[in-house]
């Protein structure tokens, strides 16, 4: 008798489970129509698009800083080795030396060495290129008005150098002071230190020929002067 109540009891109480479980159990997903597929896979795509375009904002943001920080190194490294000086000096005195220029009609000789020399006066586009220790070397330069008004008043003067017809320095500097304003292409090599020294050596020159100019019209107007 005690049997039976218990299997009874334990019947119930499985019953019970079992209803329980299958009231809970959630209802087997209905197969997607082709629309939702579509849906969610269009979803996942740009899901990750969006990923990948937050990863490529990232690297272009790197990558725009380190070119920026790289032209302020290079704008630095111009100007500390002073060729935004030297580079203008130079081409205006090369082009006395091919006859362009004449002061109080005397022309201008070029330097010992210098060969196969060729100019270009225009105010606005001057160039001018020679041989010189063996090597081609030109120097081109541009004024323009400034792309940016609102932060640069004063025009901007692009000036340009090739050794051998290799672009070795492309600058843009401010027509009033020379500054540097940004670099467009820089290779350091030994040019530098040519140019340097070579573009030194033409305006002690032309300083001392300025001089003995000077000293010559003052010793003029003396001989003129009789007590």
């Amino acid at each position: 008798m005690m049997q039976s109540v218990i299997l009874v009891v334990a019947t119930a109480l499985a019953t019970w489970f079992i209803m329980r479980w299958l009231r809970w159990r959630p209802a087997p997903a209905e197969p997607l129509t082709g629309e939702e597929k579509e849906i969610g896979r269009a979803r996942d795509i740009g899901t990750q698009l969006d990923g990948a375009r937050d990863r490529a904002s990232l690297v272009e943001t790197e990558r725009n800083r380190v070119a920026l920080a790289k032209a302020v190194k290079a704008a630095l490294w111009v100007t500390d080795a002073r060729l935004n000086l030297a580079v203008p000096e130079l081409l205006q005195l090369a082009q006395r030396w091919a006859g362009k220029s004449k002061v109080r009609g005397k022309k201008w000789t070029p330097p010992e060495g210098v060969t196969q020399i060729e100019s270009v006066d225009d105010p606005n586009s001057p160039s001018a290129a020679w041989v010189s220790k063996y090597h081609h070397w030109r120097l081109e330069s541009e004024c323009r008005p400034s792309i940016l008004p609102e932060e640069i008043e004063e025009d901007m003067r692009t000036c340009k150098v090739f050794v051998d017809r290799e672009l070795v320095l492309d600058m843009t500097i401010s027509s009033k002071d020379s500054k540097v304003v940004w670099i467009d292409a820089l290779t350091v090599g030994p040019w530098v230190s040519e140019l340097l020294e070579f573009a030194g050596e033409q305006k002690v020159d032309a300083q001392a020929r300025s001089s003995d100019r000077s000293a010559q019209r003052h010793q003029d107007r003396a001989d003129k002067i009789h007590w």
